[in-house]
């Protein structure tokens, strides 16, 4: 009987699914930043209206955003990690920065405080989500370029194509 239960069968097709979903690590790094600078920025614009916002509100879109920043300085901190050491300290520095503007902003939620926070979010989002993009179009563009580049005599005589001379 449970071939005919639908519930199983979308039990089973997204267990596939899920188990051929690869999502690329910079990828998803990328869409928690934004995903942290959405949840941010519509914290400031309620305040920027006046409007009192709950403190657990408050804390909510903080809290998520402070998690998101500890996992990268805690993966920043391994010593295997593949990152240069240049980028470690940066990410480092920039996590400690997170953490003392996140205390500031509980004390005090103003929209000023969180600006900082959004614009970090968004241009460490900006630049993994395009490197990626980039990566894929270098790839495309060599591609297109082997196809396309012209070929010595001794290849074209190889695959048959004939030289004409006018």
């Amino acid at each position: 009987m449970s071939h005919n239960n639908p519930y199983t069968h979308a039990t089973n097709v997204y267990g596939n699914n899920a188990k051929t979903a690869v999502v690329d690590q910079r990828t998803l790094e990328g869409q928690l930043l934004m995903k942290a600078a959405q949840k941010l920025d519509v914290l400031s614009k309620r305040l920027a209206t006046g409007e009192v916002v709950p403190p657990m509100e408050v804390e909510e879109a903080l809290s998520y955003n402070r998690k998101l920043w500890t996992v990268f300085s805690s993966e920043a901190g391994e010593d295997a990690h593949a990152l240069p050491q240049e980028i470690k300290n940066n990410i480092a520095t920039l996590a400690v920065f997170v953490f003392k503007r996140t205390i500031a902003v509980l004390a005090n939620p103003v929209p000023e405080k969180i600006a900082a926070l959004i614009e970090i979010n968004r241009n460490i989002a900006s630049g993994l989500l395009k490197n990626k993009d980039s990566k894929a179009a270098d790839a495309a563009g060599e591609k297109a370029e082997k196809n396309t580049a012209p070929q010595s005599p001794e290849s074209k005589q190889d695959s048959g194509a004939t030289d004409v001379q006018t």
